[in-house]
């Protein structure tokens, strides 16, 4: 293979008609169909507009696109004539992290959604490369360093990668490949290299979907994919929607990989899907996989190594050992790094950080291998670097400590391990040593609130889900004062406390409830329960958890007792929902007269309302009234009333649970600052004016 474009040329030549690429929508519908004539000549077209904006051999462009067929064309054309591609991570990059990436590049152009380039029909010679021997790819990979590592791949690191998961998978003319993960991931890049070798079609749908996974592969009728280990967890309750598409599905193998695997959940998925999990292993560094479980196995062997979490033979590609720490060459069992050579093993990396020893890649994984049949078998045990894979992305613990200190000014050292996590395998733990003088508590409150928000210094994926506060002589230390990591993080064990869980009273654990939470269900039913008939379906109410901070009242049997819903912005906590479990709706009287703004006004002062009593009993005070806030609220005859409470250092944490979340989001908003405001509802006016009328 000369370059990507004269093999698309030559599969173009041999079924000029046959589907290269498959655009799906969210539900996996094929809603468009490009031949390999057309992926063929918007290559070309692609290539021109490249050379056009002055790209020449070794130039590097930074692509900020979602997964798209324009990703993958401008992406082959580039290759094909020697441009360096750098894919940047649409969903997680800070703004920090775009330009460093950009900038450490050295990429001399940026295509975004925005600029995207409308090729077509565009005259000019194309100056195609003579082989695959160049520079194609830089992958951004976290590290334990505070920035991500970029990766150098040539062409043909990718190429001989492509062709060992051919030849691996048994990929076929025939198969359609479904992508799942972003093409920013080194696991689609070469997938989709590997399909395009194999002459075989790309499905590609929006993103992925936990809950349309099986309508994805049945409606585009993939025959394999690719995924992580979350994705597998995710599908583990999804009987109905895999029962619903069954008789449709072609997909008959999926390849798991890129992060540690959940045996009992790989085991389970096999057991109540019956199609064939094949766990791979390798790292951006080497283009993709390094090992993989063979097909070929009989069942019995095959159910053995998954069960023993092994991560199979090594491609032809790859020659793999265990070494200790001096570079020695371990024998079969004996527990040492992986180390790789080979041709899919990268250039180096920007800025030519270590990777290597002896010719060899350094890994950072320990593991070992012992024979099986004739043939060595490797099993991983655990990493000695200290990232986080979190569903089979990297996260570098020193950028989100770097990240945490600059949201919070009373951190005085902050230290981010793995927390085991059924969903992703691993969370962020984060270890928190408050400066002196700080009120610990509230201080733990505003940082997890401002992550609870959403801040631009850390992504949502890369925020913590995990927590604990210590004190500075708790941190055990080397002689030379370096904390200990993986000694910190096996001393924590479970003492972490949740982002969500806020405080405690003596009644209630108050938490955020988010729509993955599972409270959510049950939030949804006392909302509703309490607002009729303003009541929320599914999709509005998971919106509506989006929208607003609703912080539950958990009893001591795990029932929440009552919740508040409230925004914060502009130091302004406003108060838009709250309720109790205990509240009984009364029936409401029909009323064809509606009073007006002022009578409302009167009727509230005068003690009329007895929602306005609560909330004047905890200190509120009227600000306005708001005719036509809520038309569908007949109890309040579609008035709203806007309320305002004063500052309060201290707030008692007892009596009723309404009364306590009142006085919880004060405690809130002490610790940040901010004023408390309320939009509430004259529940008894339609009763008031039926009754006076």
């Amino acid at each position: 293979m000369k370059n990507v474009y004269e093999h698309l040329s030559a599969l173009t030549h041999a079924d000029p008609a046959r589907p290269a690429i498959l655009m799906c929508d969210a539900t996996g519908m094929i809603i468009e169909e490009i031949s390999r004539t057309k992926v063929l000549a918007k290559v070309r077209e692609a290539a021109i507009y490249l050379q056009n904006m002055g790209m020449r051999i070794g130039d590097r462009v930074a692509f900020e696109l979602g997964n798209g067929a324009d990703l993958l064309i401008l992406s082959w054309a580039a290759w094909s004539i020697g441009v360096v591609t750098v894919p940047l991570d649409t969903k997680r990059d800070t703004d920090e992290l775009r330009e460093y990436k950009i900038k450490a590049s050295d990429a001399k152009l940026l295509v975004t959604q925005e600029t995207l380039p409308k090729v077509g029909g565009a005259p000019g010679d194309v100056s195609w490369m003579p082989d695959v021997s160049h520079e194609a790819l830089i992958l951004f990979t976290s590290g334990t360093t505070a920035y991500p590592k970029g990766a150098r791949l040539t062409l043909q690191n990718l190429v001989v990668n492509a062709e060992g998961i051919i030849e691996w998978l048994h990929i076929k003319e025939d198969d359609r490949f479904l992508v799942q993960l972003p093409f920013h991931h080194i696991n689609s890049t070469t997938f989709c290299l590997a399909s395009l070798i194999a002459g075989a079609s790309i499905a590609i749908p929006p993103r992925y979907s936990a809950s349309r996974f099986w309508g994805q592969a049945a409606h585009s009728g993939a025959t394999l994919t690719s995924v992580v280990p979350s994705i597998i967890f995710d599908q583990l309750g999804r009987q109905k929607e895999f029962g619903s598409v069954k008789d449709r599905l072609k997909l008959n193998r999926i390849q798991l990989g890129s992060a540690p695997v959940v045996v009992s959940d790989a085991l389970e998925f096999m057991r109540e899907f019956s199609i064939p999990l094949y766990q791979g292993y390798g790292q951006t560094e080497t283009a993709l996989r390094v090992a993989g479980v063979p097909m070929d196995l009989p069942a019995n062997i095959y159910e053995k190594l998954v069960g023993e979490n092994s991560i199979g033979t090594p491609m032809k590609w790859a020659q793999v050992e265990t070494a200790d720490t001096e570079g020695h060459i371990l024998v079969e069992k004996q527990e040492g790094e992986l180390i790789v050579k080979g041709p899919a093993v990268m250039q180096g990396y920007v800025g030519d950080e270590p990777a290597f020893r002896g010719g060899y890649f350094l890994t950072g994984d320990i593991g070992y291998w012992k024979e099986i049949e004739g043939r060595r078998f490797f099993f991983l045990l655990g990493r000695s670097k200290e990232i986080i894979i979190k569903g089979g992305v990297n996260i570098s613990p020193v950028a989100v400590e770097n990240a945490l200190k600059k949201i919070s000014s009373d951190i005085e050292q902050s230290y981010v391990v793995g927390v085991g996590d059924g969903r992703y395998g691993e969370e962020g733990g984060a270890v928190i040593v408050w400066k002196r003088g700080i009120d610990a508590a509230s201080a733990m409150r505003q940082l997890k609130l401002a992550l609870l928000i959403g801040h631009k210094t850390l992504s949502s994926y890369e925020t913590p889900k995990y927590f604990k506060p210590l004190g500075a002589d708790e941190l055990p230390t080397t002689s030379t004062g370096k904390v200990q990591r993986s000694v910190l993080k096996e001393k924590l064990g479970n003492t972490f406390e949740q982002l969500e869980d806020l405080f405690a009273s003596a009644d209630f654990q108050f938490r955020i409830i988010s729509a993955r939470s599972h409270l959510s269900k049950e939030s949804r039913e006392l909302y509703n329960h309490c607002w009729q008939p303003l009541v929320k379906n599914e999709s509005e109410y998971e919106k509506y958890l989006g929208d607003y901070l609703t912080l539950g009242a958990i009893g001591g049997s795990g029932v929440l007792a009552g919740q508040i819903s409230f925004s914060y912005e502009d130091e302004k906590i406003t108060c838009v929902s709250i309720c109790s479990a205990t509240f009984k709706p009364k029936p409401i009287p029909t009323v064809t007269e509606k009073p007006s703004p002022e009578f409302v006004k009167q009727y509230l002062r005068a003690g009329n309302d007895p929602v306005m009593n609560f909330h004047t009993r905890l200190g509120a005070e009227l600000v306005e009234v708001i005719p036509g806030g809520r038309h569908e609220d007949r109890s309040a005859l579609g008035y709203t009333m806007l309320l305002r409470y004063p500052p309060a250092e201290v707030a008692d944490l007892s009596g009723p649970v309404s009364d306590q979340l009142i006085q919880a989001v004060r405690v809130l908003a002490c610790d940040v600052g901010a004023d408390v405001y309320a939009i509430s509802r004259p529940g008894g006016l339609a009763t008031y004016q039926h009754r006076t009328v």
